[in-house]
């Protein structure tokens, strides 16, 4: 049973994204049973027919469409997002942030300059 809810919830979203892709024009009712088998909480990505795009976590199904809670820097509200208005959705991946890239990067550095030095005291015989 399991198995085939991930099957059908992945062909759906292999044929969202391949719909997209190809520009096929969808109805409200094409994005309201598309957005029903997504959780509330996953990431998503939604671009809208007048140009806006908003990444964010699903928080709920409402009656004419989506709230979505936008990941951005500073935080900002939730955004409604009517069925009629979406051009495309799709799950997102979250990546890292860029202070998390900085600091794993000067860790890296100063775990290598560490190894670096002790390994030569230690060839120096100090």
């Amino acid at each position: 049973m399991r198995a085939t809810a991930v099957f059908v919830l992945l062909t759906v979203l292999v044929a969202s994204s391949h719909a997209s892709a190809q520009g096929a024009p969808r109805d409200a009712d094409a994005w309201r049973a598309l957005t029903n088998a997504l959780a509330p909480g996953a990431f998503i990505t939604v671009r809208t027919k007048d140009g806006m795009r908003v990444r964010g976590t699903l928080v709920q199904h409402v009656d004419n469409g989506i709230l979505v809670k936008p990941k951005t820097r500073l935080p900002s509200p939730m955004r409604s997002i009517a069925f009629d208005e979406i051009e495309e959705l799709e799950r997102a991946k979250h990546g890292m942030n860029p202070g998390a890239k900085v600091m794993l990067g000067t860790g890296i550095g100063v775990a290598t300059f560490l190894l670096v030095t002790a390994l030569i005291v230690a060839a120096a015989g100090y």
